[in-house]
């Protein structure tokens, strides 16, 4: 494992749970535990008579580390297209992961796609797993996307090693669609297995995800719910409320104070809400009733988006809410922002202890804070002032 994986990454609570290092790990001593990062499996050696822990990291060329995404940051890919869409055919639905199977399924039928890589959700248990789908009725009959946690690469090496696809769609948050964009920029040639498998990458506009046990404890057991009365999970745009709608149409929302709390920590330090690495981002907010936004980033986006119209599996408007997607960007910025304060705040306490650090505080002090550099009069002496 790499140090930088535990110090600048698990240690700040920044891990964004998609579990591509895990799937990337070629010792496979990465793995999860249900913590909220994957953890370091302990081997023990044997020579002779002496056990001593076993280090497996030692010449290991680190694929964690260049497969995840919280170790570099992102410019957003500028939009290709911002289009509102709607599913059609066997499920005629404008909601966004309606409109994320038509793509797919008209990809899969035409050949574009030998499988998905998908989060859903156990329709029995209501609990979120990592599906591999392989035909038009797995894609079909997925539930989809609802915003609770499962690391979404658990089933790649499934998919590529176990079930020979080459040509996969991954569908997931913008954290995910981060790790693909890490993973293609690599120049390790050893990853190049993975590079070439992953065709198409969609994302789901996000704010944060949920953990699993926000179903159990808020739905179940203080709402009265029972698992199998639930069809599906909504969110709303602006994350005012989740709420659940029943077999029978019935609806019970939990207030955004409730499920606040059940939220990953990593989904804080986040900054992508419009799916900004990937090819393919598709979310209700800036749509008009009934139809999804849907953002297309790339070429691979563009071909897939083409076929699903062609096929008469989707439906498009030019109809988009500009404003509202704007102002998306703009509390994106706002995180950011924060981010980078809480960092500044690290960075501070690092120089009390390091002395080489402290310019780097000062500089990023005055980068936020835009306070304009004192200058020493000529002639003027510091005696034992560290500057700071």
């Amino acid at each position: 494992m790499s140090n930088r994986l535990e110090m600048e990454v698990w240690s700040l609570d920044d891990c964004a749970g998609c579990g591509l290092c895990v799937a990337a790990c070629s010792k496979q001593v990465l793995g999860w535990n249900g913590g909220s990062h994957p953890v370091l499996e302990e081997r023990i050696q044997t020579v002779g008579y002496t056990k001593g822990p076993l280090d497996s990291c030692t010449f290991c060329e680190h694929f964690c580390e260049e497969t995840c995404p919280r170790l570099d940051k992102w410019a957003a890919l500028e939009p290709r297209v911002k289009i509102a869409a709607r599913a059609r055919g066997p499920v005629s639905s404008g909601a966004p992961n309606d409109v994320i199977k038509g793509i797919l399924t008209a990809g899969r039928s035409a050949g574009l796609l030998d499988g998905v890589v998908m989060l859903d959700v156990d329709p029995w248990e209501l609990k979120p797993v990592a599906r591999v789908c392989s035909t038009v009725e797995d894609i079909v009959e997925s539930v989809g996307l609802q915003f609770l946690w499962a690391p979404v690469f658990e089933v790649l090496n499934e998919a590529i090693f176990i079930r020979g696809m080459r040509d996969i769609a991954v569908v997931s948050t913008p954290c995910a669609a981060q790790a693909v964009r890490k993973l293609k920029s690599s120049a390790n040639q050893r990853l190049q297995l993975y590079q070439d498998a992953i065709r198409l990458s969609v994302s789901v506009f996000c704010t944060g995800i949920y953990k699993p046990e926000m179903i159990e404890e808020i739905l179940i057991d203080r709402m009265g719910v029972r698992r199998e009365q639930v069809k599906r999970l909504e969110i709303s745009p602006d994350r005012e409320w989740l709420r659940a709608v029943l077999w029978d149409n019935s609806e019970r929302t939990i207030p955004r104070q409730q499920a606040e709390s059940y939220t990953r920590s990593g989904c804080g330090s986040c900054d992508d809400y419009l799916g900004e690495s990937a090819d393919l981002a598709v979310g209700s907010l800036g749509a008009p009733e009934d139809y999804s936004t849907l953002i297309i980033r790339s070429r691979a986006g563009d071909v897939f988006v083409r076929n699903a119209i062609q096929m008469n599996l989707l439906e498009t408007s030019q109809e988009i809410d500009e404003t509202a997607l704007a102002a998306a960007v703009e509390e994106k910025d706002k995180r950011a922002r924060a981010k980078a304060f809480r960092n500044l705040q690290i960075l501070m306490l690092d120089s009390l202890a390091d002395p080489l650090k402290r310019g780097e505080a000062i500089q990023q002090f005055v980068h936020l804070y835009r306070t304009p550099m004192r200058t020493e009069p000529q002639g003027s002496v510091r005696s034992n002032c560290t500057g700071c």
